[in-house]
C-alpha cells in the first residue's frame, strides 16, 4: 500500500480492503477460561501432562504446589496454565490460523474440564493479536490519518516519535453484553516500522455449562476484527484532506 495523496480516493480504499481484510497475519492468541475456585490434585493434573503433551508438543511440566494447579509449555510461545479458579490458553508468537487456534483452544478446555470436574464456566477472556504489514512507515501514517497531530505540537517534546497508540473500548449492551477494548498501534519492533499491531480482548460476563460456546464466543471476537476494526481502518486511513 502505497499512500500519497495524489491517489484517487476509490483506488486507495480498495487498496486498504485488500490489505487489511486479505493480509491479516496471525501474531497471537489466547483464550482465558474462569470456574468456582477448587483445589486442584497432584494425579489429575499429572495425567492431563501426559495426555496433553502427546497431543499438543508440551515439552516442559510444572507442579504449583499446595493445590495451586500447574503449567505446560513448549518453548517460550506456547502455555497451558492450570490455576484453582482459571484455565489459560495461550499462543504467541503463532504459526496457527485463528480458526486453528480455536479448535484447539476448544479441545483443552474440554479435556482439562473433564479431568478435574469444572462445573461451568463462569467467565472468558479473550486476546487477539494481528499484525497488518504496510508498504511505508505506519507512524507518519496514524499521525496524519488518525490523530491529525500537527507536527508543531509534537515539536515541544522534542525528542522523535516512535509510536502512537489508538485504544477504544466497548461497553457491554442489551444486544452485546459482552466487553471490548480494541488496541491500534505501530508494532514496537526493530525494523518493523511498516508494521501495523491489532489487538482485541474480548470479556464475555455470562456463565456458561456450553464447552461449544467457548469457540463461538471466540468467533464473535475474530469477526469484530475483520468486519469491524478493519472496516474503521479503512475509513481511517482513506480519509482525504
Amino acid at each position: 500500500m502505497g499512500v500519497h495523496r495524489f491517489y484517487p480516493v476509490h483506488l486507495f480504499v480498495v487498496k486498504i480492503m485488500h490489505m487489511l481484510l486479505e493480509n491479516l497475519i496471525p501474531h497471537g492468541f489466547q483464550t482465558q477460561l474462569h470456574y468456582p475456585p477448587q483445589s486442584l490434585e497432584e494425579r489429575p493434573l499429572k495425567e492431563l501432562y501426559m495426555s496433553l503433551s502427546e497431543t499438543y508438543r508440551y515439552d516442559q511440566f510444572s507442579l504449583l504446589g499446595a493445590g495451586q494447579g500447574a503449567v505446560l509449555k513448549q518453548g517460550n510461545h506456547r502455555h497451558t496454565e492450570i490455576y484453582p479458579d482459571r484455565l489459560t490458553v495461550k499462543e504467541q508468537p503463532t504459526s496457527l490460523s485463528f480458526d486453528e487456534y480455536s479448535e484447539q483452544a476448544l479441545a483443552i478446555a474440554k479435556e482439562i474440564r473433564e479431568k478435574i470436574r469444572i462445573p461451568v464456566w463462569v467467565l472468558q477472556q479473550s486476546q487477539i493479536r494481528f499484525l497488518v504489514p504496510f508498504e511505508e512507515a505506519v507512524t507518519p501514517l496514524m499521525k496524519e490519518r488518525i490523530f491529525s497531530v500537527p507536527d508543531e505540537a509534537l515539536q515541544v517534546f522534542e525528542r522523535p516519535i516512535l509510536g502512537m497508540c489508538l485504544r477504544l473500548e466497548f461497553p457491554p449492551t442489551t444486544e452485546k453484553p459482552s466487553q471490548m477494548q480494541l488496541r491500534v498501534e505501530p508494532y514496537f519492533r526493530p525494523n518493523e516500522e511498516k508494521m501495523l499491531y491489532l489487538e482485541l480482548t474480548s470479556r464475555f460476563l455470562q456463565p456458561t455449562p456450553n464447552n461449544e460456546e467457548i469457540s463461538l464466543r471466540d468467533q464473535e471476537a475474530y469477526a469484530f476484527i475483520r468486519e469491524k476494526a478493519c472496516s474503521f481502518l479503512e475509513t481511517c486511513f482513506a480519509a482525504q484532506d
